[in-house]
């Protein structure tokens, strides 16, 4: 597995740059979903996920159809992310190979839904986010802890 740190430093923290974002707490969450994703036991992902982030066919299209389509200019900077052809062909297929488009997605799943996050969010409030707000089948804060504190250490 990739060094936490690195996916933090290469892909989230710069793939949120890009967006506009600014963020340890967004770079925290979206580690974290990537890591209890990773961890969560196969009965608690959603079973048709994509990609390390575990995103749905039918999520994806959900939020490019309900959300993107109504903000052109966020719309404008995902789609610039993805790959030109691949993107046409299968757009899914991006959330399984290319990080920063999945990052993104990921990102818009909860932007989507207006989390509220604060500098000072600990890892217990992000799994509570995470636990409420991302797409998995029955997954708990515990889990995303969990899958945290392994590669973390207890904080």
């Amino acid at each position: 597995m990739v060094p936490p740190q690195s996916l933090r430093c290469h892909v989230i923290r710069p793939t949120l740059t890009y967006l506009g974002v600014a963020d340890t707490s967004a770079e925290n969450l979206l580690l974290g979903t990537l890591l209890a994703m990773a961890w969560l036991p196969a009965d608690k992902q959603s079973g048709d996920g994509i990609g390390p982030y575990g995103i749905s066919a039918s999520v994806h299209t959900r939020l490019w159809d309900d959300y993107l389509a109504t903000q052109p200019d966020l719309a404008s900077l995902i789609r610039g992310l993805a790959s030109q052809r691949c993107f046409l062909q299968d757009p899914h297929a991006e959330l399984a190979f290319n990080l920063a488009y999945a990052t993104a997605i990921a990102w818009m799943i909860y932007q989507q839904q207006a989390v509220c996050l604060t500098e000072a969010s600990d890892t217990q409030a992000l799994a509570h986010v995470w636990q409420l707000t991302y797409p998995h089948r029955g997954g708990l804060a515990r889990d995303f802890i969990s899958s945290w504190n392994m590669t973390h250490g207890d904080q």
